[in-house]
């Protein structure tokens, strides 16, 4: 049995991968022309992994032939632990992420996102699960 989730979830964790996206494609850009408070691990930005990861999320969200259970795990783990990690530092006082124009931390918003692509995720695979 496909593990593959429907269009109507593939088209929400779609939607939120490119909300994600838009977010970060800025920061990552005008880190290009070291115009941003993008933090580095080691000599790569953490903006640039985050791009990349949403990238694929995205795509194996919407062609259901690319879809694959790890490609989208790997992309959202790897956002998942820059932006918890990310918002436990805000939280301790070491601004450490980039801000939005009212100075919300990206990395809060970016953990939401993943976190509302885990619940519809999540149920689909107990779903799965009881049908085998």
């Amino acid at each position: 049995m496909s593990t593959a989730p429907g269009l109507g979830l593939r088209v929400v964790i779609g939607l939120l991968a490119l909300i994600g996206l838009a977010g970060v494609l800025p920061v990552s850009l005008a880190e290009l022309s070291s115009e941003s408070d993008c933090p580095h691990l080691g000599a790569i930005p953490a903006c640039y992994l985050v791009s990349v990861a949403y990238v694929t999320m995205l795509i194996t969200a919407l062609n259901r032939r690319f879809w694959s259970l790890w490609y989208f795990f790997a992309g959202w783990a790897l956002v998942f632990i820059l932006a918890a990690t990310g918002s436990v530092l805000e939280i301790l006082g070491y601004g450490t992420c980039p801000r939005t124009g009212s100075e919300t931390p990206m990395c809060f918003l970016s953990l939401g996102l993943v976190v509302a692509m885990a619940v519809p995720v999540s149920v689909h695979l107990l779903q799965v699960s009881r049908k085998d």
